[in-house]
């Protein structure tokens, strides 16, 4: 999570911009979407975009109830262009390694010792900041 270096609350938080919220694609997302672009804001660093997972296991102690609402949840945010897939995970050979996604709102970080199938980027592949303004952009696949 990112560090709140002013202000009244101290440590970390999980924030999602406001010109994102304001986006049609976040405004109809399902609230189970939301909650899961919540999660991957719980684990966001500001140093680890494209290292973000969500697996079953890791959010069933936070309430999660479903396996294919999680499924569906990821679906959802992938085609609203909210997240994409930095690493597709790995089953079978006696390998069990997640999906792993990034922001589309954030620069891709450079993680160290954590290969992608994306390179890092140094402006976020969606700009919410333009479509907000009417500019029209190239949007990422």
């Amino acid at each position: 999570m990112a560090q709140l270096k002013h202000g009244k609350t101290s440590g970390p938080i999980a924030a999602i911009p406001k010109d994102v919220m304001d986006s049609e694609d976040y405004r109809t997302l399902s609230f189970s979407a939301k909650a899961l672009l919540f999660e991957f804001a719980r684990q966001y660093t500001l140093k680890n975009n494209g290292k973000l997972c969500a697996t079953f296991s890791q959010l069933k102690p936070r309430g999660w109830r479903s396996e294919d609402t999680l499924r569906r949840g990821i679906k959802e945010l992938l085609s609203k262009n909210l997240i994409m897939l930095t690493k597709r995970g790995m089953y079978g050979n006696g390998k069990r390694e997640p999906n792993f996604y990034a922001f589309t709102f954030q620069k891709i970080d450079r993680v160290e010792g954590f290969e992608m199938d994306v390179s890092p980027t140094r402006t976020p592949p969606r700009k919410f900041t333009l479509e907000v303004r009417g500019i029209n952009y190239k949007r990422a696949a």
